[in-house]
């Protein structure tokens, strides 16, 4: 059995920050449903990120489950960052969304086109702009 796609995405994330002086912790949140995938810490502001893969063409809902919705609006309430990093290989890019759109990204209809990123890169990500770009929103 290879790799699932959220820990290749997290072996990408790691390496492409190690020398940014990110301290990370990886969870497996069964324990604890909705708490996302990472939380990192550096020069005192810590974060957490979900991480996803969407094979889709179009980007119109990111498969979020309802723990994960709940958890991520809460903590965002409270100013908590917390982000979800989807990558497309469709489009070969990798977008970054708030927690506080949670609810915006798990929705799907008819109406609604594709997602707006609150910040995007192409799939060979700049790692030191997405740590920038999230500490400083």
């Amino acid at each position: 059995m290879g790799i699932k796609p959220e820990s290749r995405m997290w072996h990408k994330l790691r390496d492409g920050t190690k020398d940014l002086g990110v301290f990370w912790t990886r969870l497996e949140s069964w324990a604890s449903p909705g708490v996302p995938d990472l939380h990192g810490i550096v020069d005192g502001k810590s974060f957490w990120i979900e991480l996803k893969v969407h094979r889709l063409k179009s980007l119109k809902k990111i498969q979020l489950r309802p723990h994960q919705i709940a958890w991520q609006i809460r903590y965002a309430t409270e100013l908590g960052r917390v982000w979800n990093l989807v990558e497309q290989p469709s489009s070969g890019t990798v977008n970054l969304f708030h927690g506080s759109r949670a609810i915006e990204l798990g929705a799907e209809t008819e109406e609604k086109g594709d997602l707006i990123p609150d910040w995007s890169s192409p799939i060979k990500c700049d790692y030191e702009a997405l740590l920038k770009y999230l500490l400083s929103s």
